[in-house]
């Protein structure tokens, strides 16, 4: 199949960002728009951004920044939120920080101040081939979580079509891999203070998909915790969206 120019010059990205993230010692998740790409393996529609996150951003910062830049790439970062951004072509990408607690991943979506808490085996664990490139996902589950659920991270956004026409697809994916919602979606939440500094008081709690589901308890055996990180929600009931 021949790609598009724009199309082209994202697979040179996603080339890039692995070298990078490989020669700093560190590894980038890609998320979004492109999660239903890497499951078919191969691109599907134009792409006009790319997200990712970063293992330990902060800590690499210097040496990403330094990496990108001697491909080329004019690059930005963000400290109100922790993100960094390339750019090249007319294109660009963004990356926020993930950092892992045991089993237990962060997406700082938000930097300090929005964070999603999943599995970390949610994640890859080895490279995908996406024509020649090599390419980490952050995995179906997450991207449907975010897109079925999207009052975890944003108090105002609002699904498009193209949202709509991705979550059907994710469903289809989902089921091909014998990946149940109603399972994984207890094992997800989010804590966002952004939002409640900003005139919604209800992201002063935790905010759940379903009710929280230990990692270790098969389906069906759910026993129940603690809604909050660290295992005290002093009484509160998280919100669910």
């Amino acid at each position: 199949m021949t790609l598009s120019a724009n199309n082209q010059r994202y697979l040179t990205f996603l080339k890039d960002i692995y070298a990078v993230s490989t020669a700093c010692n560190t590894v980038t998740y890609i998320w979004g728009g492109f999660t239903l790409d890497l499951f078919a393996g191969r691109f599907l529609r134009e792409h006009h951004d790319l997200d990712g996150f970063t293992l330990d951003l902060l800590d690499h910062l210097p040496d990403l920044i330094r990496h990108y830049e001697q491909r080329g790439y004019a690059t930005s970062f963000r400290d109100d939120i922790d993100m960094l951004v390339i750019a090249r072509d007319g294109l660009h990408a963004a990356f926020n920080r993930l950092e892992l607690n045991g089993e237990i991943a962060m997406w700082r979506h938000i930097g300090d101040e929005g964070t999603v808490y999943f599995p970390v085996s949610w994640l890859d664990a080895a490279p995908t081939d996406f024509h020649d490139a090599k390419v980490l996902s952050a995995g179906l589950q997450l991207d449907y979580t975010l897109k079925t659920h999207i009052r975890m991270t944003h108090a105002t956004w609002e699904l498009r079509e193209k949202d709509h026409a991705a979550i059907a697809q994710l469903e289809a994916a989902l089921a091909e891999r014998h990946l149940d919602p109603e399972v994984f979606l207890r094992q997800v939440w989010s804590y966002n203070p952004f939002w409640a500094k900003r005139g919604y008081p209800e992201y002063a709690l935790p905010t759940v998909a379903r009710p929280l589901q230990p990692l270790d308890d098969p389906p069906g055996e759910r026993t129940p915790r603690p809604s909050t990180p660290n295992g005290n929600d002093g009484g509160k009931t998280p919100n669910a969206f």
